[in-house]
């Protein structure tokens, strides 16, 4: 993809989470949002991801990827859910423990999506994301490093990973 549509991409997609957060749609406040998100963009353009090239969104991707943003976000849910309700008992309930984590994908962005991903996820934290070999994760019950021997999140990336191929 040229690096020009990757800019523009990029600033539009800074330009609408700008609006998002500033839930203003005052001229003053939209030009200040599109030249903030183009400057950003330009100044950091060998920091920003390629979409099509890096995170290998592309037409027939793109549904996958959108169900599992959803399934992730369902997951960070669920898990913040049951850390709160760790965290409120009357007796903490917690076995905090370092997992080694075995990894089926193969290529460097999607571990390191899933690395995210297990970050993202309350109670569980990812420490060490070697390039090949396994994750070392922290989780803090039980049931959060159980959760991560067949975690249906990672098998959406590796169903991803084989559309690619």
């Amino acid at each position: 993809m040229p690096s020009w549509k990757r800019r523009l991409g990029w600033t539009v997609v800074l330009f609408l989470t700008w609006i998002l957060f500033a839930q203003s749609f005052h001229w003053q406040s939209l030009v200040t949002g599109f030249a903030v998100a183009f400057l950003v963009t330009m100044f950091n353009d060998d920091l920003l991801l390629s979409l099509s090239n890096d995170l290998h969104v592309e037409r027939k991707t793109i549904v996958p990827w959108l169900v599992f943003a959803a399934w992730l976000i369902i997951d960070i849910c669920k898990a913040a859910w049951q850390v709160a309700v760790v965290a409120c008992a009357w007796r903490m309930d917690i076995q905090p423990q370092y997992v080694t984590h075995s990894i089926k994908l193969h290529e460097p962005t999607m571990r390191m999506v899933l690395a995210n991903s297990i970050t993202l996820t309350p109670g569980t934290l990812t420490v060490e994301a070697h390039q090949t070999g396994d994750f070392v994760v922290h989780a803090l019950t039980d049931a959060a490093a159980e959760g991560l021997k067949d975690w249906h999140i990672e098998n959406r990336l590796v169903a991803i990973e084989r559309r690619l191929v």
